[in-house]
């Protein structure tokens, strides 16, 4: 999830991410691998970087502990107790920080804007109790900027609420999703969201507006708050969270229960 967000922040930089056991071909002692593993006990992970560590690459970790934290000697420590959704600003600030992608005045910047989102939760709220009343799934489109932040959306809804969701961004989605969208085929069984940001690009907005238009489907556009995309970035995360906890609420299900996630992680281990 971090490392999405993380891309936002240099895009005209080569980064890749890694989400599974294997790792690409080019590492080598020229590259910089970074883990993240909440834990530090996700299977995955721990298998990437013991491919990484024979291919020599500089490796750095973002973990609570686990044997993520055994096995590597540079290692940034945060804070044990949280569920790793409840933890994304101790696994991101410290990768951001680590390349001086940002300062205080936009954390400062961000904290006073989701302060404000904390005093007005009625809008989410509402968002909430209209997916619930209508039994629609979430669909959230983000902009290339905000693509990290609908994936969160997605997750949030799926983790919290316990709900199937779907995400994807502008401007790739009009080359496969628009002809899917302008297909009336169970259209009505989905709820749309729009993420953006104060800074969003005149072809992105233009490409929103006519995907609207010709799909002929109404999207909830949510906006991030603040002068700067890490302020957009963590407001629009603090908003569909509140949204995805009140329809958790609705639906009468535990958004902390994560079982399922923890019965799957047991019985592979148990296979090893």
């Amino acid at each position: 999830m971090q490392e999405r967000f993380f891309r936002t922040f240099i895009p005209l930089n080569p980064v890749t991410l890694v989400n599974s056991y294997e790792i690409p071909k080019f590492v080598d002692s020229n590259t910089l691998f970074v883990a993240v593993s909440y834990s530090g006990n996700t299977e995955e992970t721990l298998h990437a970087v013991k491919r990484a560590k024979e291919r020599g690459a500089v490796i750095r970790g973002i973990t609570s502990g686990g044997k993520l934290a055994e096995i590597l000697n540079s290692t940034v420590i945060i804070p044990k107790g949280y569920q790793p959704r409840s933890a994304v600003g101790y696994l991101t600030i410290p990768l951001l920080r680590a390349f001086d992608l940002f300062d205080d005045s936009e954390v400062d910047n961000a904290k006073e804007h989701l302060a404000k989102i904390d005093r007005n939760i009625g809008t989410w709220q509402e968002f909430a109790d209209e997916i619930f009343s209508s039994n629609k799934i979430p669909v959230i489109f983000g902009t290339p900027k905000l693509e990290g932040v609908a994936y969160r959306w997605k997750t949030q809804f799926n983790e919290n609420a316990k709900v199937l969701a779907y995400s994807a961004s502008f401007p790739e989605l009009n080359h496969n999703d628009t002809m899917a969208l302008e297909n009336t085929y169970r259209k009505e069984e989905f709820y749309f969201f729009v993420l953006t940001h104060k800074q969003i690009e005149r072809e992105i907005a233009d490409r929103i507006r006519i995907t609207s238009k010709l799909c002929k489907i109404k999207m909830a556009n949510v906006e991030g708050d603040g002068n700067t995309i890490f302020s957009n970035i963590f407001t629009l995360i603090h908003k569909g969270d509140y949204i995805s906890y009140f329809l958790a609420k609705k639906r009468d299900v535990d958004p902390r229960n994560v079982s399922i996630i923890e019965d799957l992680k047991r019985e592979l281990k148990e296979r090893s």
